[in-house]
């Protein structure tokens, strides 16, 4: 990726800064969340730097190919499960306290998966069936979820991330956001 010199982006420090932060974390033994943490805000800061013809770019490519080595190194195959356990769980709690974490994690497994590495490529199949578990609940706890309004939601959120505006369309809110079923079968992720 090359530095946008019209804005002054400077895409290769961010894309070092996402492979420096998922190598740390596939190096270190240790269980500590926030490794996984920072490697996906790292990702996230190239998301939001980037189009997607950018990402799709020979050094958007190689930058995937990168990301795929290290997904499925050293540590990172247990911290993206542990990644998806805790979505899992502030799903599960989204009632309470845990909706917009939810979302929020939610959606970075998801720009992970349809910006960067397909997640065949480096989830293992529990975590790849736990995907559509997390969407259960977030479903599930939408109408009780902590207000969440159409103007609360972040203006990077694609539409196709509906688990942010389910709680504002089960208000009856006009949101622009895809429901659920808008969106597609996560059939072939499961299989």
């Amino acid at each position: 990726m090359s530095v946008g010199a019209e804005t002054g982006r400077d895409l290769p420090g961010l894309a070092k800064r996402a492979v420096d932060a998922f190598a740390e974390s596939a190096a270190r033994r240790r269980d500590r969340d926030a490794l996984m943490d920072t490697a996906f805000a790292r990702l996230f800061e190239v998301y939001r730097a980037t189009s997607p013809a950018e990402r799709r770019s020979p050094a958007g490519r190689n930058l995937s190919a990168t990301l795929a080595e290290l997904l499925v190194s050293g540590s990172n195959p247990d911290r993206v499960g542990l990644y998806v356990v805790r979505t899992q769980t502030a799903a599960d709690n989204g009632r309470h306290e845990g909706y917009r974490p939810a979302c929020w994690r939610r959606s970075m497994l998801q720009i992970l998966g349809d910006e960067f590495v397909r997640w065949e490529l480096f989830m293992r199949p529990g975590d790849l069936e736990a995907l559509p578990r997390i969407d259960d609940a977030l479903e599930a706890v939408a109408d009780d979820a902590a207000p969440t309004t159409v103007e609360e939601i972040p203006s990077w959120v694609p539409e196709t991330h509906w688990w942010w505006w389910e709680p504002a369309r089960r208000r009856g809110e006009e949101v622009s956001g895809m429901t659920r079923a808008d969106t597609g079968s996560m059939d072939a992720v499961a299989e």
